[in-house]
């Protein structure tokens, strides 16, 4: 009886021992697991991977934010080209514009002194835009080669002339043949600009000395691919073949259009009947013409 209690013992092992080698089994199997996934080079790659792809695409989306940025901008830039830019007067390139202007006309200004010839000095135009080049115009009361009008482009950091012109040739008999340029008296506008031709290009008006009105002459250029190409603008009156470079009684810039005045002087200049007369630019043969009848 004795030797079968015991084996019967050795059979059937303590429930408290089982359940220890139970939890120790668990434990052991969570330990491996999280040493085989802390150690595992495949999950460190995947994790820097996917650090790099999160990176790359802020970089991209950074990238592609500033490039949207500079097109508009470009794009704002383009579409100010049709349209006359003037340059602001506190710019540099303003400002250098009045020093390279006020040493022409020291130049031109001890040329008058040597020809013993009274210098009344010039006007000028604002500084302008075509396209990226900066464009301006002065008209200077004397020159002696008598090339007294002188678009000035700024080019390569500095303004230096590109096209010269004598005085217009159809000047009124009254206007100063000394100086016909409206520069003293309580009118004096200087040189203005606007944009009536075709071809993208600034248009300069310059203002003459005369009794009681003020004519104009304008300052066209030619060919938009060329920088030097200016000339005066011819006008067309209707039902006349016989061009002017002068256009009589204050004109102006309206849209792109130019407006002058037309007096019939009947019976007399000071109480005729003055009308508006409108211009229009043709560009198949680079004059304006007269729009109304």
């Amino acid at each position: 009886m004795r030797a079968m209690a015991l084996k019967r013992s050795r059979k059937v092992p303590s429930g408290t021992a089982l359940s220890l080698s139970i939890l120790l089994l668990v434990v052991a199997v969570i330990v491996l697991t999280l040493v085989i996934v802390t150690t595992n080079p495949s999950s460190k790659a995947q994790k820097t991977t996917a650090t790099i792809a999160a990176k790359k695409s802020t970089t991209q989306s950074s990238k592609g934010t500033t490039s949207t940025s500079v097109t508009s901008t470009s794009s704002s830039a383009n579409t100010n080209l049709s349209v006359i830019t003037f340059l602001s007067p506190s710019s540099s390139v303003a400002k250098s514009l009045t020093t390279f202007v006020e040493n022409l006309s020291a130049t031109e200004s001890s040329a008058a002194t040597l020809s013993k010839i009274t210098y009344h000095g010039y006007i000028l135009s604002p500084a302008v835009l075509e396209g990226r080049i900066p464009l301006a115009l002065a008209a200077f009361s004397y020159d002696p080669n008598s090339l007294n009008v002188k678009v000035m482009a700024y080019q390569q950091g500095a303004w230096a002339i590109v096209a010269q012109l004598a005085r217009p040739s159809d000047l009124p008999a009254a206007v100063d043949p000394s100086f016909p340029w409206m520069v003293t008296g309580s009118y004096s506008p200087g040189v203005t600009v606007g944009h009536v031709t075709d071809n993208q290009t600034p248009t300069f008006m310059i203002p003459l000395d005369f009794a009681d009105n003020i004519p104009g002459a304008f300052v066209i250029q030619t060919f938009a691919s060329s920088i030097s190409s200016w000339q005066y603008a011819d006008f067309y009156p209707s039902g006349s073949s016989a061009p002017t470079n002068v256009l009589a009684r204050t004109p102006t810039f309206v849209g792109a259009e130019i407006k002058s005045l037309y007096d019939n002087c009947n019976p007399d200049c000071a109480s005729g009947n003055v009308t508006p007369q409108y211009w229009k630019f043709d560009a198949t043969k680079l004059v304006f013409t007269q729009l109304n009848q």
